[in-house]
């Protein structure tokens, strides 16, 4: 059985390693992340808290070690029967391995194999890496916030490598001038009184007096300014309460005002297939902007012949049917735009997942108001899912996109093709117009 590493501890000596760990495989659990996101259910993604299997290879460091293949070595072979003193032992072969295989673990998790558990803070930090709402600008100040890595001064305990020299050799000096500070004024007394005692012993010995008082108290001073000595000594020129590590927190920084619209087709037209890759992708979309930005706005609009506004759990869990027209989605759209996202106050996003299945004369409505809705918006981005050549709607858009590049084309038939869109779409570097 494969062993289960939880990272989740804090606080404790085994941090360090912990972290260490996370550095050597995180382009490992990368990719297993990805797979999953691309060929695992809705619920894996939901509920990302589970084993995540990689090769133990990963967790191997180099080392050096001595090659014999050319020295000379003696060495004892219990129970051999094939070789005489002064034989040659040639050198095994890919690494003198046993050459004996192992069977494979029918969940994934064999010997040759570590599984690390990550949380669901992890699993969606290595999910949505690097990705980011495109053409997000500088609005009315809002209640968006997206967290920075700030200097948030320095604290006594952290890693080595981001201890701080100056503070750190600052703070032992004030602690040895702290230390020292009454001990050398104490020392400066004695001394004092040590000078006028031997000056007293010289005018008694000039005057033929007894000084053998005066020579024990004198004594008694020397050992005292010796013990003071020692002790000032003793201080440490640094300690380990000297010790300052630069501190760096992530800290919620205010942006702007931004909204995502996500319309679904739930017309009969989609079908099981059809409706999971677009539940896919919003749920990709939900979980990015949650996530990310504390307080995106999110609008959930469904439609068939009619659209409406719609709770998340109503969205997602959506069982619907009859014919199709997309006209009232996006007046629908428009109108909500209108009353409570003010372009000129709100980034205002529109994330549309269909099959392209609508009614034709819709298509001239749908494109009148598309053109008046399109310069309002940051970036309009349109999935056609499980079509086998391009519908009438998505040449529309393509149409549309040649005048508007904010407008992004893409198109999916398998649940394997929905992450690399979706990354495709919010990937920090230029977006392409059609995917």
């Amino acid at each position: 059985m494969s062993t289960i590493i939880d990272r989740r501890s804090s606080g404790t000596r085994s941090t360090a390693n912990q972290d260490r760990l996370q550095r050597r495989v995180r382009a490992r659990l990368k990719v297993a992340v990805e797979k999953m996101a691309r060929s695992g259910s809705i619920e894996d993604l939901a509920n990302a808290d589970q084993p995540i299997s990689i090769p133990t290879r990963d967790l191997h460091e180099p080392s050096f070690r001595r090659d014999l293949s050319d020295a000379s070595w003696e060495r004892v072979l219990p129970g051999n029967k094939e070789y005489q003193r002064g034989d040659e032992i040639s050198k095994p072969e890919g690494g003198g391995g046993s050459g004996k295989s192992r069977e494979g673990s029918p969940d994934g998790l064999g010997d040759d194999e570590v599984a690390i558990v990550l949380s669901a803070d992890e699993f969606l930090d290595l999910l949505f890496d690097g990705l980011a709402l495109p053409n997000l600008r500088k609005t009315a100040q809002g209640d968006i916030q997206a967290d920075q890595w700030r200097r948030a001064g320095f604290i006594k305990d952290g890693s080595p490598s981001r201890m701080h020299i100056g503070r750190t050799m600052r703070a032992a000096r004030a602690r040895r001038l702290a230390l020292r500070a009454g001990k050398r004024r104490e020392l400066q007394g004695l001394l004092g009184a040590r000078g006028t005692l031997q000056e007293e012993i010289q005018d008694r010995v000039a005057q033929g007096q007894d000084v053998s008082v005066e020579q024990e108290r004198l004594s008694e001073l020397d050992r005292q300014i010796a013990a003071l000595e020692r002790k000032i000594k003793a201080i440490p020129f640094i300690d380990e309460a000297d010790l300052r590590f630069a501190h760096i927190d992530q800290q919620p920084h205010p942006i702007t005002n931004a909204v995502m619209f996500c319309v679904m087709d739930v017309s009969g037209s989609m079908g099981e297939k059809e409706k999971d890759l677009a539940k896919r992708f919003f749920l990709l979309l939900y979980l990015f902007v949650h996530r990310h930005y504390q307080a995106v706005q999110i609008v959930f609009i469904k439609h068939h012949s009619t659209a409406s506004e719609c709770s998340e759990q109503a969205f997602f869990g959506a069982r619907e049917g009859g014919g199709t027209l997309v006209s009232p989605a996006v007046i629908l759209t428009e109108e909500i735009m209108q009353q409570r996202f003010s372009p000129d106050r709100w980034n205002v996003y529109l994330a549309q997942v269909s099959d392209g299945d609508n009614y034709f004369a819709d298509n001239a409505v749908v494109e009148k108001h598309l053109m008046n809705l399109l310069p309002r918006l940051r970036n309009l981005f349109y999935l056609e899912v499980n079509r086998d050549s391009e519908s009438d709607l998505l040449q529309l858009y393509e149409a549309i996109a040649q005048d508007f590049p904010e407008l992004i084309t893409a198109r999916a038939s398998d649940r394997e093709d929905i992450y690399p869109l979706f990354r495709t779409l919010f990937a920090t570097e230029e977006m392409p117009s059609h995917v």
